[in-house]
């Protein structure tokens, strides 16, 4: 019998197979909150949508979809957005309340995100109070964008593709699609991510793959279809690729870690920072801003006097076209 030692060889895993099964995993986990915080989402909008009427003040009806949202489970992806007539994006009710009311014969547009652990969905939808006859089919018109849009859906297509089918359709009813706005991919802890889907048929598109994550957003307008930045902003975001700058206000330093654990790169609004911060709120947010540690989201608009319809819904590409979770 020889005296050498027996060594026993362990087994050599397979690296490949558990980089697989890792995956498969966060498909998994992916997939279950994307449906939770679509689930979450729906029962949002069927509870606020009674609530919206003329006379309703915007900051009631933000709160409670905001408030909502938590009661259910899920998180904010983003600020609740109110656009009333001409303004298309970015308006939420400011740290001083501003006393906005939902007038008779206003058009007024809802945009909601949830999000669980940072996967989100992002939706929106439109009341009209307004009976001019230029705009009964406004929101139809969007409607019916929005679902020509999804049908197009399927691995391997061009969003420029989807977006000239949008331009015709909106168009077709004498409205006009916006050129700055319009769909966009949506990651983890990203409300906009890389690829895009514009509303114009000569814009630069993306090619949808399985598993990516969309949200079809489509604005129609009857002004000329560009929205220019007003000097009002309450949604701000953190600036990832913003280097090490020493701050000089303790505030700053307070809200950017603040920021940081709760928000991570996720819009949010100085109305839910003054609920954790008494003063230094503003002060802040400025020396953050001028050091470019954070990022200013400022109203969306179209020139007074026209009016934007939005519809929003999020869908994920799957190999047979794409499946909707709100």
């Amino acid at each position: 019998m020889s005296d050498k030692k027996i060594i026993k060889k362990k087994p050599i895993k397979k690296i490949g197979e558990e980089k697989l099964k890792e995956n498969e995993e966060e498909k998994r986990i992916k997939l279950e909150s994307l449906e939770k915080a679509g689930e979450i989402a729906k029962k949002v909008k069927e509870y606020i949508k009674p609530k919206i009427k003329v006379g309703s003040k915007a900051l009631d009806i933000i709160s409670d979809t905001e408030e909502k949202i938590k009661d259910l489970g899920g998180l904010c992806a983003f600020p609740v957005n109110i656009g009333i007539n001409n303004i298309a994006a970015h308006y939420t009710s400011p740290l001083k309340d501003d006393g906005l009311i939902i007038n008779e014969n206003d058009l007024v547009k809802i945009d909601l995100g949830v999000h669980i652990e940072g996967y989100l969905v992002d939706t929106a939808f439109t009341i009209n109070f307004n009976e001019d006859k230029t705009l009964e089919n406004i929101i139809v018109a969007t409607d019916t964008a929005l679902e020509a849009a999804k049908m197009m859906i399927k691995p391997g297509i061009n969003t420029q593709k989807i977006g000239k089918k949008i331009e015709n359709i909106i168009k077709g009813f004498n409205y006009r699609p916006i050129k700055e706005l319009g769909g966009h991919q949506i990651e983890r802890w990203t409300v906009h991510g890389k690829k895009a889907l514009p509303e114009l048929g000569n814009q630069g598109g993306d090619v949808m793959e399985e598993g990516d994550v969309f949200a079809i957003e489509i604005f129609s307008s009857t002004g000329i279809g560009s929205v220019h930045s007003s000097n009002t902003c309450s949604i701000f975001e953190l600036n990832p690729y913003a280097g090490r700058i020493p701050l000089r206000r303790k505030s700053s330093k307070r809200i950017l870690g603040y920021v940081n654990k709760n928000f991570k790169t996720l819009p949010f609004t100085d109305r839910w920072l003054s609920k954790e911060f008494q003063i230094g709120v503003t002060f802040g947010l400025q020396e953050l801003i001028q050091q470019r540690k954070i990022r200013s989201h400022y109203v969306l608009a179209e020139k007074k006097g026209t009016y934007i319809a939005q519809l929003e819904e999020t869908i994920i590409v799957t190999d047979e076209g794409y499946r909707q979770f709100t």
